[in-house]
């Protein structure tokens, strides 16, 4: 059984190993930050060296995760006929989004701007609602990685999926720049993201070869 999942989850990196390495080294970096610098400190670090442009660029950069955008790359694959990203997109987005919110509702972690309530050196952005709560982990990023990730590994494309992860990594650090997670949040959503993303592409196939339900799970099937 070990022998068989190392075997899958080679064929995932060998899909996109440019992908793979560039987010190895981004989780190795983060898992350094959140193993010895204090979750506020961290922040405070990020949120607190902001400028105007940087507002709106990193506004602009966190919209990658949400929901919406997913879905409307969804519908863009849609429309180019690219019926199997398509595939891929909508349903490593639900399966990471139903974690990621069971987590949620699990920890209940306070959110930044709960924790710095009154601290007149946390900056956010008028234009934006801030959360008060479930900051653990982070949505925007588990769906920015969760859609890199199924784009760089279907496509096969390594420059295409490094430019997938840069989108992501900059939706994370827009996450902590705008007030509304801490890092240990996006660190551990980028990784939630990806490997949701990889369990599915590659267990969705054997969950379609169960007679009584391909019919209705069809449409979600496959192939990288």
């Amino acid at each position: 059984m070990g022998k068989f999942l190392v075997y899958q989850f080679r064929r995932v990196y060998a899909a996109n190993p440019a992908f793979f390495v560039f987010f190895s080294i981004w989780v190795v970096l983060l898992t350094f930050l959140v193993a010895f610098v204090p979750k506020n400190d961290s922040f405070h670090f990020i949120n607190s060296h902001h400028a105007f442009w940087a507002d709106i660029l990193f506004t602009i950069y966190t919209y990658f995760g949400d929901g919406l955008f997913v879905i409307a790359v969804f519908i863009a694959y849609c429309c180019m006929q690219q019926w199997n990203c398509a595939r891929a997109i909508l349903g490593t987005y639900i399966f990471s989004g139903v974690i990621c919110c069971m987590l949620k509702n699990l920890f209940h972690v306070n959110r930044p701007a709960s924790v710095f309530h009154g601290d007149p050196t946390f900056h956010v952005v008028s234009w934006l609602p801030v959360a008060y709560f479930n900051s653990f982990p982070s949505g925007h990023t588990t769906s920015a990685f969760a859609m890199s990730a199924t784009i760089a590994i279907v496509s096969k494309n390594r420059s295409f999926g490094i430019l997938t992860f840069v989108f992501a990594a900059l939706t994370a650090y827009s996450r902590v720049y705008l007030g509304q997670h801490f890092l240990i949040d996006v660190w551990f959503g980028s990784m939630l993201g990806t490997v949701t993303a990889c369990i599915y592409l590659l267990a969705m196939p054997y969950v379609l070869k169960n007679k009584r339900m391909s019919f209705s799970l069809r449409f979600l099937q496959v192939k990288f």
